[in-house]
């Protein structure tokens, strides 16, 4: 009882950044489970059962980035740093086809950890609110970068995809390349179309 009572004396005479340093492991760990939580049931139980990193890359990958990226909101809070390690989880989900507010919303997740952890101390002590809302605007901030990660890979899946579509038979003609639709509505005209493309596709005419 006694060493739980100095405990909370010595919280007391902390501020924000210090108790996130003394309670970082917790909270790194609860943000981890988080975001696991945000895929399915059975994929969470292969997450926390199954620790070799080549069979679970997106696990690993998560568990080895939200401490670093952590970190740097406490400490360094460099846009560089942290869209680096954005990268690393945003990437994935832009993959995995999730909707750009469920990409960005592991970030959001970090409040809500924050939160429930130092519910106590920002109780006892009226000044660490005021601490803890200059912070989140920190995460806010992270969110935003998250986006733009988000945007970035988006636009490289969607370069990947016209790529490949380019390169199909029906794509490209004697006479240049044509879209799909251009061709479509040729067959409908019965060759009387005119040569350019209809530009639905947004690639205008092309030589």
């Amino acid at each position: 009882m006694a060493s739980q009572f100095e405990a909370l004396k010595n919280n007391s005479n902390m501020n924000l950044e210090e108790l996130l340093t003394k309670k970082r492991d917790c909270i790194v760990g609860n943000w981890i489970n988080s975001v696991q939580e945000t895929y399915p049931a059975e994929t969470v139980e292969f997450f926390r059962h199954q620790r070799n990193r080549f069979a679970n890359p997106i696990g690993a990958t998560i568990s080895e980035t939200m401490g670093p990226l952590f970190d740097e909101l406490l400490n360094g809070n460099n846009p560089q740093n942290m869209s680096s390690l954005l990268d690393n989880i945003v990437r994935i989900r832009a993959v995995q086809d999730f909707m750009p507010s469920g990409a960005v919303a592991v970030v959001f997740l970090l409040k809500k950890v924050i939160r429930e952890e130092l519910a106590r101390d920002i109780k006892r002590e009226e000044g660490l609110f005021e601490d803890l809302l200059e912070f989140e605007s920190r995460i806010d901030q992270c969110v935003l970068l998250a986006f733009d990660v988000y945007m970035k890979c988006r636009e490289k899946i969607w370069e990947i995809k016209l790529d490949d579509f380019k390169k199909r038979p029906f794509f490209t003609t004697g006479r240049g390349m044509r879209c799909l639709s251009y061709m479509l509505q040729q067959e409908q005209r019965q060759g009387k179309g005119t040569e350019d493309c209809c530009n639905n596709c947004g690639l205008g005419k092309v030589r």
